[in-house]
Formats: C-alpha cells, sequence, structure tokens
C-alpha cells in the first residue's frame, strides 16, 4: 500500500483550507507550522533508526490517531482534523473559567455504578461524544464554539492548539521511533509474547512509552521554538509557554474515554487512566528539567500551575453542567464528571497507587524492549529513563500477585534466554 492509498482510506489529507471557518487563522497557522516542526524532527528520528515516515493531518471527524507500518521500515501516522477542532473549541471553552472561582465540586466516589448512571448531555455531545454520520460534525461544533468561546483568549488557544498537536504527533511518532510493532511482531515469533494477554501488556506498555517520548520531544520542540526566537530578535516567555504546554496536555487527556469514568476501568485494556497518564506527563516532565535545569528552571512551577488551572477549569464546566446549561439528561441519571480527568481530593491517592503500579511495570517491559536486541531503535533518553526495581522490591512486586509485573517479568525472562542462545 501507497502512503497516499491509506491517508485517502482515512478521510484524505487536510491543507489550511480545509479547517473550519470557526478555527481562528492564527490557529489554524499555528497548525501548519506544528506539523512542519514535527515533520523535520521526525527526519532526524528517521535518520537515526533506518525508517521513513510521512505525517499527515486527515479529515475525519475521529478520535484516533494512528501510526501505520504500510510497508516494511514505511510508516504513515494520521492525525483526524477532528481531534483538533474539538480540542481547540474544549480550550476556548475552558479559558472562559481561568479568573472564575476555584471551588472544587466533590463528588462521591467515582464507581462503576457511578459510571453506568452517567449520561453525556446532548449539548456537549458534538466535543465529547462518538462522531454521529449523520450529522454535519463541523456544524455541530461551530455552533457550540459560537455559545463558549473566549475571545480575549484567542491567541492562547491558538498557542495551545498547536503543542496539542505537536504531543499527538510526537505520541505517534514514538511507535515508530520505538519500533513498537515490530519489535511486538518479533517477540511473538520467539516465543517471548505467547498470549492475548502478553499481547496487551506489551501494547500497554507501547503506550505509556509513547506518552513519555512525547512529553520529552515536546518540551525540545518548544524549547527549539526558544532559541528560534531569541535568535530572530524576538521575545519569548518560559512562563506563558510552559504554562500554556501544560495546559494544553490536561485539556487532551480531557477529550479521551469519556465515558469510563473510575480506575477499575482501566485495570485491563492498554490504556492507563487518563489521569494516571496525566500525571506520567508531570513526571516526565521534572525529570526532563531536572536533567537540564539550566534551560526548565521555571517548568516544574508552571506546568504545576497550567495543571490546576486546566482542572479548576473542567470543574467549572462540571458546575454548569450541573446546572443544565447544556442540557438535562434522563431522569435518574448524572452528567458530571463531564471527563474521566475529574480531579478531587478523594481522587488523588487513588491516582498515585494506580500511577505507582503502572511505572513499575512499565520499567520493566522497558528495559526488556530496549534490551532484545532484534531491532534497531531509538532508545530512551537517559532524562525520561525510569529505573527498574531492585531485586528485593521485584520479589515483593512478584509476590503480590500484580498480574501487570508478573507478565513483564515472564517476558522478560524469556527475552533473557532468547539472548543468551
Amino acid at each position: 500500500m501507497e502512503a497516499t492509498e491509506f491517508v485517502a482510506a482515512v478521510g484524505g489529507p487536510v491543507d489550511p483550507a480545509g479547517f473550519p471557518a470557526f478555527m481562528s487563522e492564527d490557529a489554524v497557522e499555528a497548525c501548519r507550522l506544528s506539523l512542519m516542526v514535527m515533520r523535520a524532527q521526525l527526519a532526524d528520528f528517521d535518520r537515526a533508526v533506518g525508517v521513513r515516515t510521512t505525517v499527515e493531518l486527515v479529515d475525519s471527524p475521529f478520535f484516533t490517531c494512528r501510526a501505520k507500518e504500510i510497508a516494511p521500515d514505511h510508516h504513515v501516522i494520521t492525525i483526524p482534523l477532528g481531534l483538533v477542532c474539538r480540542f481547540y473549541v474544549l480550550a476556548d471553552l475552558l479559558c472562559g473559567y481561568l479568573l472564575r472561582s476555584t471551588v472544587m465540586l466533590v463528588l462521591e466516589d467515582v464507581d462503576a455504578k457511578w459510571e453506568s448512571l452517567w449520561r453525556l448531555p446532548r449539548g456537549l455531545h458534538p466535543l465529547f461524544g462518538a462522531p454521529d454520520t449523520r450529522t454535519d460534525w463541523r456544524k455541530e461544533l461551530e455552533v457550540l464554539h459560537s455559545d463558549v468561546c473566549t475571545p480575549e483568549a484567542a491567541y492562547d488557544v491558538a498557542s495551545m492548539t498547536s503543542l496539542a498537536l505537536m504531543f499527538v504527533i510526537g505520541h505517534e511518532a514514538a511507535h515508530v521511533y520505538r519500533r513498537h510493532g515490530p519489535q511486538l511482531r518479533a517477540m511473538k515469533r520467539l516465543g517471548v509474547v505467547r498470549t492475548p494477554e502478553d499481547e496487551r501488556y506489551f501494547r500497554r506498555f507501547a503506550e505509556t512509552d509513547a506518552d513519555v517520548m512525547a512529553t520529552h520531544w515536546v518540551m525540545l520542540a518548544q524549547d527549539v521554538g526558544r532559541i528560534t526566537a531569541l535568535e530572530g530578535g524576538r521575545e519569548f516567555s518560559a512562563v506563558t509557554a510552559y504554562f500554556r504546554l501544560s495546559y494544553a496536555v490536561t485539556a487532551l487527556y480531557a477529550l479521551f474515554d469519556v465515558h469510563r469514568k473510575h480506575m477499575g476501568s482501566y485495570l485491563e485494556g492498554i490504556y492507563a487512566h487518563p489521569m494516571v497518564r496525566r500525571h506520567v506527563f508531570s513526571v516526565a516532565g521534572a525529570m526532563t528539567s531536572a536533567n537540564e535545569p539550566e534551560t526548565y528552571a521555571v517548568w516544574p512551577r508552571l506546568e504545576e500551575h497550567g495543571w490546576l488551572h486546566c482542572a479548576f477549569g473542567l470543574n467549572g464546566l462540571n458546575i454548569d453542567t450541573l446546572m443544565g446549561k447544556f442540557g438535562k439528561v434522563p431522569k435518574g441519571y448524572n452528567a458530571v464528571p463531564v471527563s474521566s480527568l475529574h480531579y478531587d481530593p478523594q481522587s488523588m491517592l487513588a491516582v498515585q497507587v494506580a500511577y505507582e503500579r503502572e511505572m513499575r511495570f512499565y520499567a520493566v517491559m522497558a528495559a526488556c524492549h530496549e534490551g532484545f536486541g532484534t531491532l534497531r531503535m531509538g532508545t530512551t533518553p537517559e532524562a525520561v529513563k525510569f529505573e527498574v526495581p531492585d531485586g528485593r522490591i521485584m520479589a515483593e512486586l512478584l509476590q503480590a500477585g500484580d498480574p501487570a509485573v508478573r507478565a513483564a517479568h515472564a517476558m522478560s525472562v524469556r527475552a533473557e534466554a532468547v539472548r543468551a542462545q
């Protein structure tokens, strides 16, 4: 299959003229520049690992981004325009809460029963709901945007949209650079990955790996912007830039998996809970900052502020939803939290516990992945390399019976046996 064939099959390429009219010229131009920057960055990655990658924004209403291997060592990354437009509308909406009250809405435990009684109000369906082929998604988003836009934040929204686009491209690029697809095939062929459960856990590792790499790369890309601005005699505010990046990634995760709320929904499958994924971004960003303090000295403080203000914005959206601003849901059902990215004091401990479990599993799998030695691939930058649990901690984890850690350990043992042959 040719790249053009695959791109056409998922909606066809989008040029600046193909963006909906409600998106500002600044936002469209910022997205064009982001694509240009990430394509240049990917060209360097491609040379490093011996692959070829095509990146296209495609005319699709869906959320799902893809890194498709269309031929040996040739990949196509597609980002749906629908995701970019939804992010733009959500960022505009959330910016309207920036100067409002910071009182948090505290909910009861968001558990499986709560989730089963949750419904998205009709007014927010164009933003968070599954695309409906019977409706014009552009028109529906335009109507919602006209009601929620924040004109005074137009430039911030445009900038955050470009940063979110860079992050999702970075995530998909990591699948290519780290050779997740070819590696999985090799591990299955050599008997390291033996069961559907093994494959699911490898894919879960790959998604977290892509989040870690995307965090590192988007910070590097933003620093290139800083250097370019200063060399061109233009101003660059690290405070504003880092706040926007943190806010943008938080808002981006708020878009995903809104139909699954509680932590238990994510114990199976290939993605961690959006709150855990957002915490991975926070920690990986802090690790990058600590590795280059002269460049990222103010990052930790601004990253926290960006997350906090976006969380307050999502809380404001919850309150407005509760008050019926976006329509009612059937009697006996609840409409909040709107997003799975719902923070309140009750959720913090669960997020931390889930994060620690996830990253122990991730560290073991990352070491197995990089040490397998069958493929030329990009390695994890030292700045964001998570430490593998030592023998004592690993023994405790195995004794505790965590199925993810057990599967990762078993695959590591089998990989070592293959390497020894």
